[in-house]
């Protein structure tokens, strides 16, 4: 079957100022770098769903809490930092925005690059209007995270969704608006930022080549090299993954990922990674083998003619619900599937992560990873990023939720 719908053949060329006191110093972890290290916020409060989103690269980890409180104002969001420093994490800095409102979801995506974090916060108020979004930039400075800049829409409007998801790639930055009007309802778009000197200057703006209403295009990204990979999780009923690559022009689309079994509502392109050639979907409401909502996850190879299907995935456990390809993540080989409602035991929707590692030209399931200390409701694997031989998942509900975040060995 003919997944792919091309738009063009083209070679692949793959491959604070505003940090609250207080919150460095602190050891959370002594365990070693094979267990599991479990973080959790410094001021921990019901409700801010700390876990909701997660990156890492390097020695340090960004927790986002969406709906953690920000100096005197309830709701507004946060991003915790931490530190590795041998075998123990360090907590080193929680990041608000300079002008942080109430609802505004900040933390609700995170990005990491070198000594710099951006931040989303899909519901911010931009000039008056409502829910259309922003990304703040904080940067690390002789020790300390200060706040760098903030990056909105050039033309923001309501509910646009603004810094629902990022990728970030040495001075360029990608951030989604999911529910941006085009030529209908919620069809979505991209925005390519540049730093260029001490500023993000606006690109390019990114939209699918068969605008769809209702699509979500942007509700995930993931960039590699020259290679962008966008999921729009309601197109073509289905969902959709839309792939470009950059020229000496910008960036032009050039495939079109449908799932080879998609029905409607399966939500394919919820979350996206991209590793060399090897992109991996998740299609978190997938019905495989008939279990309504079971999930499952795509992996494609990339060649420079074609857009091919290696496997798909799913739990060798799989139930009706645990939504599979909530979230996805790769590297060191291995890809990283959160299953955030999945039940252990008799605990509904604690959630789990699998890991699967390539052999030959097969992915093959090595390993279920739970919380040690996980309860009913906790939605382990609800977030997910991979760097190195680690990768770190958020359990957004831990907690009475508070939350909780979980560093965890790839190979485990």
């Amino acid at each position: 079957m003919n997944i792919i719908k091309y738009i063009q053949t083209i070679a692949i060329l793959i491959l604070l100022s505003f940090v609250l006191p207080g919150t460095s110093g602190v050891a959370v972890a002594k365990q070693p770098q094979t267990e599991k290290v479990r973080l959790t916020a410094n001021d921990p409060a019901a409700g801010a769903e700390f876990g909701r989103s997660v990156a890492i690269e390097g020695d340090l980890v960004a927790v986002g809490a969406g709906a953690a409180v920000a100096g005197s104002t309830d709701k507004a969001g946060a991003v915790y930092l931490f530190k590795r420093h041998g075998h123990r994490y360090v907590r080193e800095a929680k990041l608000v925005a300079p002008d942080a409102s109430s609802d505004a979801e900040f933390g609700r995506s995170v990005a990491i690059q070198g000594d710099r974090v951006i931040v989303g916060a899909r519901f911010a108020e931009v000039e008056n209007f409502t829910k259309a979004g922003a990304a703040y930039v904080f940067r690390k400075h002789k020790g300390s995270w200060r706040y760098e800049a903030k990056i909105t829409s050039p033309t923001p409007a309501d509910e646009d969704n603004f810094g629902r998801a990022l990728a970030i790639q040495g001075n360029l930055l990608v951030v989604t608006a999911r529910k941006e009007n085009l030529n209908a309802d919620d069809v979505g778009a991209a925005y390519i930022f540049l730093h260029k000197g001490n500023q993000w200057i606006f690109s390019e703006k990114l939209t699918a080549g068969d605008p769809l209403p209702g699509a979500y295009f942007g509700q995930s990204v993931a960039m590699q090299g020259n290679l962008l990979a966008i999921g729009a999780r309601n197109a073509d009923s289905a969902g959709a993954v839309y792939l470009f690559h950059r020229t000496g022009k910008g960036w032009k689309e050039f495939a079109k990922v449908n799932p080879p079994d998609g029905i409607e509502d399966d939500q394919f392109g919820f979350s996206v990674a991209l590793v060399g050639n090897v992109l991996t979907v998740g299609a978190r409401r997938a019905n495989p083998d008939g279990v309504e909502d079971a999930g499952a996850a795509y992996v494609y190879a990339i060649h420079r003619d074609s857009v091919d299907l290696m496997a798909r995935l799913t739990a060798s456990d799989s139930a009706a619900g645990d939504q599979f390809g909530q979230s996805v993540a790769m590297a060191g080989g291995v890809i990283a599937v959160g299953a955030n409602r999945a039940k252990i035991g008799a605990n509904k929707k604690q959630g789990a992560v699998y890991l699967f590692s390539r052999e030959d030209h097969s992915w093959i399931e090595g390993k279920k990873v739970t919380a040690d200390d996980g309860l009913a409701g906790d939605e382990f694997g609800y977030s997910l990023s991979a760097f190195g031989n680690e990768f770190v998942t958020g359990a957004h509900f831990a907690d009475s939720t508070a939350g909780a975040a979980y560093v965890i060995p790839l190979r485990h």
